[in-house]
């Protein structure tokens, strides 16, 4: 049987599966600033669900069902059978009374609908706090330690074991041990396997992003906005009041530069630029900060790859601020690229059309590093790719190096660590 809930003043464990690779890292991405709350793992599927659950025990599930909540009704049941407590939080695009009768026999916690949106999901994850922290939280037989997880996690970013031990100031001996451990639970036989492992429970991530600025009064996000006095900026001001972001409103000063408010802390201001011209972009200067611009009318594409290229990481219609102005403002203040589906369709296809040339998107792997690729992912040895493939060592070697060129890495945990943030992995599935 499974965990039961968290006492006060533990962070809710939170397990997220979505074959919505999007939904999933956005999702991720908001809980890690909630300070109630840590992200365990994020899976695609079902199967992988069940081993991130008997690895990590989270206290919470956040299912995407998608407009398949019947056939996702088996996956669930047995989640409720192993983890007793465990809450289940279904996300359905369509609901039928079949669908509602099969979730509440199963004992699904909460029911919510895709159009809801984000904020609605987070409001139901904090209902669920007090009611999970009310009992006594207990290790998950045969899961992972949290020493168990740190090591994996600097493994997986290609630390040796003597600087393992450093980091966590303990001996190689005790770290060695411990990595037997986890491939005992993680049912692998050696490093490699142990990270592909890891990486596809959700279990190893890449780096973290710089964190947004915070301000000290509020713990909030402050943003700067700027641009002309019309009403996609009052829009722009609404939207961000209704979500309490604490926000400064720039009209423009002449030839002075933009203050960003270098006293409110560390870290870096989200900047809000609606419609901007020569003269905002001019005022920005070379300031390194996530930029958002909001834009009234349809862009071309030289105007969208102009401002990409001026370093913009969120481009946001005037039409869609109510629904994607927020979601898309966290996400920029995190590292992601967030495009308005106009600007984004035709620059998919041409970063599709340009893929593995120098600066010139995601890379484009050929059907052999495809297959090495894959193989490293299973855990294999060189020696065993070139056994299954049947080919020479030495030809896996050669195609191994030109993936981790593409790859802009320098071992095979650091492949499979850029390829899983890429969604490589998850192409190569069969």
């Amino acid at each position: 049987m499974g965990q039961v809930s968290a006492p006060s003043g533990h962070l809710v464990r939170v397990a997220i599966r979505s074959p919505r690779r999007l939904f999933r890292d956005t999702l991720a991405v908001c809980l890690s600033g909630q300070p109630e709350f840590t992200v365990v793992g994020h899976v695609s599927d079902d199967a992988a669900l069940l081993g991130l659950c008997d690895l990590c025990g989270p206290d919470l599930v956040v299912y995407d069902a998608g407009a398949g909540v019947g056939e996702a009704l088996r996956a669930l049941r047995m989640l409720r059978t192993r983890f007793v407590r465990l809450r289940l939080i279904v996300i359905y695009d369509r609901l039928t009374p079949a669908d509602l009768s099969g979730s509440r026999q199963v004992g699904v916690d909460t029911l919510i609908p895709c159009s809801h949106g984000l904020d609605a999901l987070l409001m139901l994850l904090h209902q669920h706090v007090d009611a999970l922290r009310s009992g006594v939280a207990v290790p998950v037989p045969g899961g992972l330690t949290t020493q168990e997880r740190e090591i994996i996690t600097l493994t997986a970013a290609g630390h040796p074991v003597s600087r393992i031990a450093e980091l966590l100031i303990t001996t190689p001996f005790a770290v060695e041990n411990c990595k037997r451990r986890i491939y005992q639970k993680l049912a692998v036989t050696s490093q490699s396997h142990a990270i592909a492992r890891a990486i596809t429970l959700g279990l190893v991530n890449r780096a973290p992003l710089p964190r947004p600025r915070v301000y000290a009064a509020g713990g909030l996000t402050l943003a700067v906005l700027c641009g002309p006095d019309v009403p996609a900026r009052y829009d722009v001001a609404v939207a961000l009041l209704a979500q309490h972001i604490p926000f400064v409103t720039d009209g423009g000063n002449g030839g002075e530069g933009l203050d960003l408010w270098d006293h409110a802390g560390s870290g870096t201001v989200p900047v809000i630029l609606v419609d901007p011209d020569a003269e905002a972009w001019q005022r920005l200067g070379d300031a390194r900060v996530p930029i958002m611009v909001v834009t009234t009318r349809p862009m071309s594409r030289g105007e969208t790859l102009d401002v990409l290229g001026r370093g913009a990481v969120a481009i946001v219609a005037a039409e869609r601020i109510g629904e994607a102005l927020v979601p898309a403002l966290t996400l920029a203040a995190a590292g992601h690229l967030t495009i308005d589906p106009a600007a984004a369709n035709w620059l998919i296809a041409a970063a599709g059309t340009h893929a593995g040339e120098a600066d010139g998107g995601l890379p484009e792997l050929t059907i052999r590093e495809g297959d090495i690729l894959r193989s490293i992912a299973a855990g294999h040895s060189v020696r065993q790719t070139a056994r299954s493939l049947g080919i020479a060592e030495k030809t896996v070697e050669n195609t191994q190096a030109r993936l981790f060129r593409k790859l802009g890495a320098r071992n095979r945990a650091g492949a499979l660590a850029t390829a899983h943030a890429l969604g490589l992995l998850e192409l190569l599935d069969p």
